[in-house]
């Protein structure tokens, strides 16, 4: 009975000393911005600067950077404080995961970035120390938060900047393959996608001219044309590629236009006189006599998280 009393006093004792140090955390700000100052230690004019380029990073990669200043984070480690406010501002997409915060402790002297596991591959835990100790506290050594928290968001963004994310809601949708170029916004009589087409469909014209002009391959492609059509059969073929990648009607133009014209000058309207790949004797188109080779030769107040998760990442320092 008295080792059942003393088990009880101990579990009382242990659940009033976790309720005391619970209440003595430090409380999570509600975020109402992306940049969050809790010591009053950044000027207006610094804050509105940060938050202007968090707020383009936003709208051009969807990755959301948030940034809070707090006097300290004891009795917590910065890193259990951290993923306390990380958790409770949901910071990134959801199911992006790409959400960032810098977490700056004054008298503690600490500085932390948390990074959420869809930027873990942008910012691993060896860059986010550098940016950390590099950028941040060694502008933070001298008082300089301001330009500490300026040169930190710069290098947190360029390493974003290049880690290919899924496209924001606000923005055209961009296919993920680098070869494919999508231009939306370019109107339908665009000059330039003109000129891009012309320059592009010579190119692949030309390519392309070498591979017809083997007499099999001109006979599966182009013989069952008539002869006055062939040269723009040969401009049709070599527009679709263009028309793909660019996917813009001028472009499309422009490459048949080149394609078409090659395939004139070079009179593609008659089969190749040579030998092709299959071997045997002389090729020709309907006249006795030897083969001959006749092919030619490219901040603000609304801010609030997008659903993301903490547990990615990240690292922390010192000054």
């Amino acid at each position: 009975m008295a080792i059942r009393l003393r088990g009880l006093i101990f579990a009382l004792a242990y659940f009033a000393i976790g309720a005391a140090v619970a209440q003595d955390l430090q409380p999570v700000p509600e975020l109402r911005a992306r940049v969050t100052d809790a010591t009053a230690t950044l000027a207006a004019s610094d804050m509105q600067k940060i938050d202007a380029k968090l707020a383009a990073l936003e709208v051009r990669k969807g990755a959301q950077i948030a940034v809070l200043i707090v006097p300290t984070t004891q009795p917590e480690s910065i890193e259990q404080y951290a993923t306390r406010v990380f958790d409770a501002w949901k910071l990134g997409r959801k199911d992006v995961d790409d959400g960032v915060l810098v977490l700056v402790a004054t008298r503690d002297r600490h500085v932390r970035i948390e990074v959420a596991y869809g930027l873990e591959g942008a910012i691993p835990d060896a860059a986010a120390k550098r940016i950390a100790h590099d950028y941040m506290s060694a502008h933070f050594a001298s008082g300089d938060f301001a330009g500490g928290l300026d040169a930190g968001v710069d290098a947190l963004t360029a390493l974003i900047d290049d880690e290919p994310l899924p496209a924001p809601p606000s923005l055209p949708a961009r296919s993920s393959q680098q070869n494919v170029i999508v231009m939306d916004d370019e109107p339908w009589w665009s000059p330039v996608q003109l000129v891009a087409g012309i320059m592009f469909g010579a190119i692949l014209s030309t390519l392309l001219l070498l591979l017809v002009m083997v007499r099999f391959v001109y006979n599966f492609v182009l013989g069952h044309f008539p002869a006055g059509a062939r040269p723009y059969a040969f401009g049709a073929l070599a527009t679709l590629p263009i028309a793909i990648l660019f996917r813009h009607p001028m472009a499309a133009l422009g490459a048949f236009a080149a394609g078409s014209t090659l395939g004139s000058l070079v009179n593609v309207a008659r089969p190749p006189r040579r030998r092709d790949f299959r071997g045997g004797g002389s090729s020709s188109d309907g006249s006795g006599g030897s083969s001959s080779d006749s092919s030619g030769s490219s901040g603000g107040s609304d801010f609030s998280g997008g659903g993301g998760s903490s547990g990615g990442g990240g690292a922390s320092d010192s000054w």
